[in-house]
C-alpha cells in the first residue's frame, strides 16, 4: 500500500475532493487524529525535556541532583 499526503490550498474544495476520492474504489481516506489540549501541552513538555538534555550533552546548561529535585518535592 501506498501512502500519499495532500496539502490543500483552498479549504473550500476539501468536500469536493473527498467526494471524488470516495469514488474511487482503490483510495481509502484516513483521517489525521485531532490532538487535544492536553496532548499538545504532554508533547510541549516532552520537547522542552529535550531540549534540556541537548543543552547538557553540549555542556551549556547544568541539571539539578536527584536530590535537589527531591527536596523541592
Amino acid at each position: 500500500m501506498e501512502h500519499l499526503i495532500l496539502n490543500i490550498k483552498n479549504k473550500s474544495k476539501i468536500p469536493f475532493l473527498k467526494e471524488l476520492l470516495n469514488h474511487m474504489e482503490f483510495v481509502e481516506i484516513v483521517e489525521p487524529k485531532k490532538i487535544t489540549a492536553k496532548e499538545k501541552k504532554i508533547l510541549a513538555d516532552l520537547d522542552a525535556a529535550v531540549e534540556q538534555v541537548n543543552l547538557r550533552k553540549k555542556g551549556r546548561t547544568k541539571l539539578k541532583t536527584i536530590q535537589q529535585v527531591l527536596d523541592e518535592l
